[in-house]
């Protein structure tokens, strides 16, 4: 391939991705997301998200939807409460990573798991995951029933 056809790649250090902070939530978005519009950075092929979360101990998202998307979510650090409307629930702790395909609908929740353990500087420990969302694509079709994979423990 010639350098004339080589992709142009676009670096952006975490420092210089927008930034969301809210009270519970410090977040860093690789491309367009939320109130953070950039036409010139909308996705990277079919990932259209990808943002590196930490969210404050008791806190976290509350049951909301999502359709037509899938969406992987890898926790680094301390623990995440993932419960949807399919009947799955879970923890997910680092090393573990969780593919969730929206199909035709689903609601679900994200919550830091600390408070649960109420141990030591645990019961203060943000969450920190990087989620990513995918649109399907080959033998990922749209319209079809929703489901999770990858919940650790019930």
């Amino acid at each position: 391939m010639s350098a004339s056809h080589s992709p142009l790649v676009d670096v952006r250090r975490a420092d210089d991705r927008p930034h969301t902070r809210v009270g519970w939530l410090d977040s860093r978005h690789s491309f367009s997301f939320s109130n953070h519009w950039d036409p010139a950075n909308t996705h990277h092929g079919v990932l259209l998200v990808n943002n590196d979360d930490k969210v404050a101990p008791g806190a976290g998202f509350d049951t909301h939807p999502h359709r037509d998307m899938e969406i992987v979510t890898w926790v680094l650090d301390g623990s995440l409460v993932h419960q949807d409307s399919i009947g799955n629930s879970g923890v997910l702790y680092p090393g573990l990573a969780q593919r969730m395909s929206a199909g035709t609908g689903i609601l679900h929740s994200e919550k830091n798991d600390a408070w649960k353990h109420g141990v030591g500087d645990r019961h203060e420990s943000p969450v920190h995951f990087v989620q990513m969302w995918v649109v399907p694509g080959r033998g990922l079709r749209h319209g079809r029933p929703p489901r999770s994979h990858g919940h650790p423990h019930p």
